[in-house]
């Protein structure tokens, strides 16, 4: 049975973050991504060929005006992110990331470090939320 429809890919991630001011500093002049657009409370920025947005709770997708009831609202709060990731090029760039973000506010929680599948470096950034830097190892044939 076809389904009459395709994904192509991730068009965008939407992150909520509580000082819009801060996320700009971190996301642009930080990490280096592109701002594509500014719209005060809402900022969207380009990560390699993905889009990343950076919104304040006001801008938020669980509130009434975008279909959230009170009742779900109570009960589980804002929708969450569990972490964000970025791919590095080679495990080198893991520890040299870490050691930059950390010049930067970030507090590495765990690595650099091998693990089974790459090289990884988990953090929290100034804005609190949990981010990981990962290279995969290439698959063995």
């Amino acid at each position: 049975m076809t389904k009459g429809f395709s994904i192509k890919g991730l068009n965008h991630l939407g992150i909520i973050v509580s000082d819009i001011e801060l996320a700009k500093e971190w996301f642009l002049e930080t990490l280096g991504f592109k701002l594509i657009e500014d719209r005060g409370e809402l900022f969207f920025f380009m990560c390699g060929n993905d889009v990343l947005a950076a919104k304040t709770p006001a801008m938020a997708v669980s509130k009434p005006e975008h279909g959230a009831e009170r009742e779900w609202q109570d009960k589980a709060g804002w929708q969450t992110l569990d972490h964000y990731g970025f791919y590095a090029a080679g495990p080198e760039e893991v520890d040299k990331f870490a050691e930059y973000v950390a010049t930067k506010g970030a507090s590495i929680l765990k690595g650099p470090y091998d693990r089974s599948d790459g090289r990884s470096v988990y953090f929290r950034d100034p804005l609190g939320m949990v981010g990981e830097y990962l290279y995969f190892f290439p698959k063995k044939a």
